[in-house]
């Protein structure tokens, strides 16, 4: 062990054997990993020579100058998949905001007045003709438009929610915490699974500020249940002059029946028809652009919101707001289908079964591999419509020499990275995520693999 571990080369001298090759900052960093890890492995007894070392400094430092970030192909069949960067961009909205991307723009000039502009004002048109809202906000995602929202109605004063709506999302998001950060109070009433308009009556109190309502983004209750409509939360909030707020998670711009789908998931215009007071949700998930908050409502309230200066803080950037207005714009144009997230998630099953054969047919000459077309199940994902499964068709694959793990493994490390999913030790491709355009990127990883 000892000798194993005197006849690694000397940081040093592994620096100067690539020097002018590589940038030194790299070659350092790399030299250091990789000299490390052999001395830990040494010690562990999980290494038994240092040949090779030279080879794997190299490999390392090839990997640094690799982007981190990096363009993947989605076959899990989650639409909306968080990990993977949630709602893709059609290649429209892609191309508006790399032009703005390259150049200067007017994020904060107004061009006919030739002074200072808002950068709000660029979407609130849109949100308000969409909607019906009377006026509109956007930040940099729905955790703070909550934030924000409990901050500057409520900061110091009680706010009332039911137990049954206190939601935990991905990453730890939590309402009680989100509500304590803010400044708000939380009062909570009712029980997990039933809660009736006279909890909250009998919680309001001169010290209450807004009573709000949560949309189960995640999950959902059924059997002995019970919960407030918004209509009925609205009119208790107009007799004691209380405003009413709909955290409504998914940001659904369309009626459900537009897409005809069966959802039952409330849209921003429905929840406003409701008549309560502020309402806000996702720019991506099931609205299709990119990640942002969207705050819709009174006018009054909105503008309170646009007077603290925590919005500086949440403000959303020229680059997501660019995207997120070309997205908009398609929803004015009526042309919802070019939205990749909508088209996914309401493309039909042929389509699907097309397209997996037309996958079957491309990659049916590689050596060894066994592909069957197989039908199945997707999901919305992105915690939005938690018990809706969507009929799908996928790629079945199989490898004597591999298992549906390994198969995975390889495949997520390939040229492009594609990423699958198991059912029942198969792996699967699943077309509802794969457009037509990446049948080529998955035939080009498959051959990176062999």
């Amino acid at each position: 062990m000892e000798k194993l571990l005197r006849n690694i080369p000397q940081v040093s001298r592994i620096i100067e054997s690539f020097k002018g090759r590589y940038p030194e900052e790299l070659v350092k960093r790399a030299a250091r990993e990789i000299t490390e890890l052999y001395r830990d492995e040494i010690l562990e007894g999980r290494r038994s020579s240092v040949e090779g070392i030279y080879r794997d400094v190299e490999r390392r430092i090839k990997e640094l100058l690799s982007p981190s970030l990096r363009r993947v192909v989605n076959a899990t069949g989650v639409v909306i998949n968080t990990n993977l960067g949630r709602a893709p961009l059609s290649d429209e909205v892609a191309e508006f905001v790399e032009n703005i991307a390259k150049g200067y723009s007017n994020l904060e000039y107004d061009l006919c007045a030739g002074r200072r502009g808002s950068r709000n004002s660029h979407l609130e048109g849109y949100l308000k003709d969409l909607t019906g809202a009377e006026a509109g906000l956007v930040v940099n995602n729905n955790a703070s438009a909550v934030f924000l929202i409990l901050n500057t109605l409520a900061s110091g004063r009680e706010v009332v929610v039911s137990r049954g709506e206190l939601v935990e999302i991905g990453g730890s998001f939590r309402i009680p915490d989100i509500m304590r950060s803010s400044g708000a109070i939380l009062k909570e009433v009712g029980t997990t699974n039933r809660t009736r308009l006279r909890d909250y009556e009998e919680a309001i109190s001169e010290e209450t500020a807004l009573l709000m309502k949560v949309h189960r983004s995640n999950f959902y209750m059924e059997g002995f249940t019970e919960e407030v409509a918004l209509e009925g939360l609205v009119e208790l909030g107009r007799r004691y002059g209380l405003p009413t707020y709909y955290d409504a998670g998914s940001g659904l711009i369309l009626e459900p029946k537009e897409l005809k789908t069966e959802w039952r998931e409330p849209s921003f215009s429905q929840v406003l028809s409701a008549g309560v007071d502020l309402v806000s949700g996702s720019g991506d998930k099931l609205l299709g652009g990119p990640q942002a908050g969207i705050i819709l409502g009174r006018r009054e309230l909105i503008d309170a919101m646009k007077r603290n200066p925590l919005l500086r803080v949440v403000r959303i950037d020229k680059l997501t707001l660019a995207g997120l207005e070309a997205t908009l714009r398609l929803y004015i144009e009526g042309r919802v289908r070019d939205i990749p997230v909508i088209r996914m998630l309401s493309e039909g099953e042929e389509a699907l079964r097309k397209r997996a054969d037309r996958l079957r047919r491309l990659l049916r000459d590689l050596k060894g591999f066994k592909f069957r077309v197989v039908k199945d199940r997707a999901k919305p994902g992105g915690g939005t419509l938690p018990k809706l499964e969507l009929p799908t068709y996928c790629l079945s694959v199989s490898h004597p020499q591999m298992s549906a793990q390994e198969l995975a493994e390889k495949l997520r490390n390939s040229q492009p990275p594609v990423v699958g999913r198991i059912r029942e030790g198969r792996f699967l491709l699943d077309m509802r995520t794969v457009s037509d355009s990446e049948l080529r990127l998955i035939k080009e990883a498959f051959k990176s693999i062999l």
